[in-house]
């Protein structure tokens, strides 16, 4: 007992009433590492991203001295040719979408699937027009599509009439497609790649046949892959400049080569602003799309 006293007496009762007050104390704030590493990337974007959207927006709203208004958008969708254009860019971004996926797809599951040299040959065919300029490969399909190019001489050789092809929706819709391919084989390829296989496996020791294993298990697994080609294709494909304007010209006018015209040619830099921000919002409601889709799957 006298030992207990002299010990609850001693400095260790000091230490034990001063244990609780060290416990509640508050912990100092510290930024998380990860909001560190990320934070140049951060300033980047609010520099020369959000700052210039900003900028564009307030530009969007500016209409002859008054300010703020709505003008420009009214303009825009009061007048049934900007909408005639504006449905014109939704159904090429579809349509290259599509074809991208028809295409992509098998070559994206030869990719996956392969192994060694030949996965290496199939990926540098993959990422080889990525190396070359989008403003080349477009001369390039100028060549090809041209009234002489290399198509109408060889349907001259056959003894077939020569199609127009420049200037048109299927030259540019060829064109992109190239250009965007791509971008679709190899977001779906990575899907394919991490898949189960033991699944496709044990589908084959049930009884299935390979096309019912690749409908019922292959393909379910990769439709993730495939939502985010369709989204990353369809998102640039309607804000595609260069392309559309070298292989179009005016007969094939889509939103982006409107804002061109806009801003370098009748200088209405508040009516171009108002049709950028546009679609800035057709983009952003594919990507809020893809965004409902995967939390829907998940």
């Amino acid at each position: 007992m006298q030992e207990q006293a002299e010990y609850g007496a001693g400095p260790h009762r000091d230490i034990a009433r001063a244990a609780p007050a060290n416990l509640l104390a508050r912990p100092r704030t510290r930024i998380a590492p990860h909001l560190l590493l990320a934070m140049p990337a951060i300033l980047l974007l609010a520099m020369f991203f959000i700052g210039p959207l900003l900028v564009n927006f307030q530009e969007s709203l500016r209409l002859d001295k008054s300010y703020p208004s709505l003008g420009h958008y009214a303009k825009f969708f009061g007048d049934t040719y900007y909408l005639m254009v504006l449905g014109h860019t939704v159904l090429f971004g579809v349509g290259v979408t599509a074809l991208c996926l028809v295409l992509g797809y098998p070559f994206a599951y030869a990719l996956a699937d392969a192994q060694g040299r030949w996965k290496v040959f199939l990926l540098f065919i993959v990422v080889a027009p990525l190396l070359t300029n989008v403003v080349v490969r477009s001369y390039g399909w100028m060549i090809v599509l041209g009234g002489t190019g290399l198509v109408n001489a060889v349907l001259g050789r056959l003894g077939l009439e020569p199609l127009e092809l420049m200037y048109t929706w299927t030259a540019v819709t060829i064109a992109m497609t190239h250009v965007l391919l791509p971008f679709a084989v190899l977001s779906i390829a990575s899907v394919l790649e991490g898949r189960d296989r033991a699944l496709e496996e044990a589908a084959l020791t049930l009884g299935a046949g390979p096309s019912r294993v690749f409908r019922e298990v292959v393909f379910p697994l990769s439709l993730e892959g495939v939502v985010t080609a369709a989204i990353l294709v369809f998102t640039l494909s309607v804000g595609s400049f260069v392309t559309v304007l070298l292989l179009g010209k005016t007969s094939t006018m889509t939103v982006a080569v409107l804002i061109y015209q806009q801003l370098m040619v009748v200088s209405n830099w508040g009516f171009g602003a108002a049709m950028g921000i546009i679609l800035l919002a057709l983009v952003l409601a594919s990507l809020a799309l893809h965004a409902r889709l995967r939390a829907r799957r998940a």
